[in-house]
């Protein structure tokens, strides 16, 4: 989906108290500590200051290390290093020499002490080495999450695993085609349905749950329309922070927008389903119950450009008081720009909790 955006966009906590409160920061460009612009899609969390990255648009499928230094008092990010890329030695590409893998989803797999990255462009979730080769293992994806059975290019962009609870999670970004129309200018009263995808540390199935989205816009379509999960970040007690992202794209780029709105639920209270499931017919009462803990909104504006595409996000550092830090990347299309206007990459961070 991101291809078709950068065709479009003409731009010259203690657990408990989770549900409470969410505090955002304000987002800082990563510019600022002369990081490269790329096409940021996934985080993860590798312990203390380290984390790994994924960008959608490399020549070669694998991950970018960095060091994300946060105040420790406030959260706010003091400082982030690159230390470089590891990737696949054998990647397969298209025509423009990009992986075809198109990278979007990584979880830190802390019993192997691997990686795993969901493909959007293969639909599988396929387990890396640390010096970014293919182990040969992958997670076991049910048939009906199946690459010819997904909205193209709308695939699994989310994943996140949890040492805590030994789960995988991940999801499509919109509705399956099996499951309903997608929402959209042509469907533009429709809900997206999607089913939260759970694997054990046996890389197996371990349950699935019904997933209702929030309402997006009604008219006023842009010339690009995208609404979806792009992200997922499980914590330690069984609960889910579901990533939802709207982006409208005008013609010409001005006047665009992306509205994030993060929330929580808690598969452990849930019902589970499977694929004969009827996700349009499904009782409402067995559909995730949701809680809106922060909704945010940039837009491209001669004055206020601010345009971020918010498409990864992993669990930071704790602070003192005991809030969980949130750490958000955007994919800002490699620094795309056109005339005055540049996108920027950024990150974001959200306290959790009181």
């Amino acid at each position: 989906m991101k291809n078709l955006i950068l065709l479009s966009l003409f731009l010259a906590l203690p657990l408990a108290g989770l549900a409470q409160s969410a505090l955002e920061l304000k987002q800082q460009s990563l510019s600022k500590w002369n990081i490269g612009s790329a096409h940021y899609s996934g985080i993860t969390h590798l312990g203390e200051n380290r984390y790994a990255l994924v960008s959608d648009k490399e020549p070669a499928d694998g991950f970018f290390l960095f060091r994300i230094d946060q105040n420790a008092a406030t959260g706010e990010v003091t400082n982030v290093y690159l230390e470089g890329f590891r990737g696949n030695a054998n990647p397969r590409v298209n025509a423009e020499g990009i992986s075809l893998r198109d990278c979007e989803g990584i979880a830190w797999f802390a019993p192997a002490s691997t990686l795993f990255i969901s493909g959007e462009g293969d639909q599988e979730i396929l387990e890396y080495s640390l010096d970014g080769q293919l182990t040969g293992r992958r997670l076991q994806v049910p048939g009906q999450f199946a690459l010819n059975r997904i909205v193209k290019n709308c695939g699994f962009e989310a994943l996140t695993y949890s040492p805590a609870t030994h789960l995988f999670w991940t999801t499509t970004e919109t509705t399956l085609p099996d499951d309903g129309p997608a929402a959209g200018p042509r469907h533009p009263s429709i809900l997206n349905l999607l089913r939260l995808q759970a694997f054990d540390d046996q890389l197996r199935p371990a349950g699935q749950y019904a997933y209702r989205m929030a309402s997006g816009r009604k008219d006023d379509f842009g010339a690009i329309y995208v609404q979806g999960v792009p992200a997922l970040t499980a914590l330690p007690d069984g609960r889910l922070l579901v990533l939802e992202r709207e982006a409208n794209i005008t013609a010409g780029g001005l006047s665009s927008t992306v509205e994030c709105k993060l929330f929580l639920v808690n598969p452990t209270e849930g019902h589970r389903i499977d694929s004969s499931v009827n996700l349009q017919t499904l009782d409402p009462n067995h559909f995730l119950v949701k809680r809106l803990l922060a909704s945010w909104k940039t837009a491209a504006q001669p004055l206020r450009l601010n345009f971020a595409n918010y498409e990864g996000m992993c669990l930071g550092r704790t602070l003192p008081d005991g809030r969980q830090t949130l750490l958000l990347i955007n994919d800002s299309q490699g620094g795309y720009h056109k005339g005055p206007f540049h996108l920027k990459d950024y990150i974001k961070v959200i306290l959790l909790g009181e």
